[in-house]
């Protein structure tokens, strides 16, 4: 696995970023971006769960990126609550999409708690995506979004004890959701699901993989 930090732009901001390449393996890769937790609970793209993810994808084959948001860590701009991060989730999908040897109509975007919300909010943004995988994502920002009628393929992954996102609310409310749609309970993981790291990136990345191909 090759590591490079990188920058890209949202519109007048640049954002720092971490780009994994897979070793030995025939280019065209598809890809994986990552969207990581609220900086307010310490969330980057250093994130323990982000970077398993990531990795996992590498070493599966994929092109993996994660990123900070605007006014995180060594991101330019102000993180504001989230306004402007559509923009950059958008930057980075558009980034990933013409990198040299990734395959820009094969490309996962997922989000770990902010992060997923995120993308749920501003789904309608994000069609260079093909599959979306959404871990711990909250309650309200499915309300809101327009992932009811969404035709791609969806992962949910959630942990069974997470007191911030009620595993068996996110069940009752996926149940309006179109398919295809899967659903992963990870037993004894709370909204960090710290310990859980590998288990969770496995199920993300064999998901990927089948959603992909």
């Amino acid at each position: 696995m090759q590591q490079t930090a990188i920058a890209f732009k949202s519109r007048r901001l640049t954002l720092e970023g971490v780009l994994s390449l897979p070793e030995g393996l025939q280019q065209p890769y598809p890809a994986f971006v990552m969207c990581h937790p609220h900086p307010m609970l310490g969330g980057n793209m250093g994130n323990p769960l982000v970077t398993s993810v990531c990795r996992a994808a590498c070493e599966a084959g994929f092109a993996s990126l994660r990123f900070n948001f605007r006014g995180v860590e060594g991101s330019e701009g102000e993180f504001g609550n989230g306004d402007g991060v559509h923009d950059d989730i958008k930057s980075a999908l558009n980034m990933m999409r013409r990198w040299p040897g990734v395959d820009g109509k094969l490309i996962t975007l997922g989000g770990y708690s902010f992060g997923a919300g995120a993308i749920l909010r501003g789904l309608r943004h994000f069609k260079r995506a093909q599959s979306l995988v959404l871990i711990a994502p909250p309650l309200s920002a499915i309300a809101e979004s327009r992932v009811v009628k969404d035709k791609r393929p969806k992962l949910f992954v959630v942990g069974q004890n997470d007191r911030l996102v009620s595993s068996v609310e996110l069940q009752y409310m996926l149940d309006s959701v179109r398919e295809p749609l899967q659903f992963r309970e990870i037993p004894d993981g709370d909204h960090s699901l710290s310990g859980h790291e590998w288990e969770v990136a496995d199920e993300v990345v064999g998901f990927a993989k089948k959603t992909l191909n």
